[in-house]
């Protein structure tokens, strides 16, 4: 089935498994990259307990424009 890219006001975006009853991630159901300013984001992730987990900030690659990195992650979204 794949990925779910739900593209929000401002370039925020979204992303989650198209099959709701699997994670994209290990424990995690979605994740949510909120622009904050330019080329700057704040990542959260809901995990499977339902709990929004605040993973930091991350800044857009200069390299590749679909990714977002953070201090102990990456997120992109092809």
């Amino acid at each position: 089935m794949g990925i779910v890219f739900s593209l929000e006001k401002g370039g925020s975006f979204s992303l989650r498994n198209a099959d709701k009853s699997k994670t994209i991630l290990e424990g995690i159901t979605d994740v949510s990259v909120y622009i904050i300013e330019k080329d700057i984001a704040d990542v959260r992730g809901v995990t499977t307990d339902g709990i929004n987990s605040r993973w930091g900030e991350a800044k857009r690659s200069t390299k590749d424009k679909a990714c977002w990195i953070g201090s102990d992650f990456k997120i992109c979204a092809w």
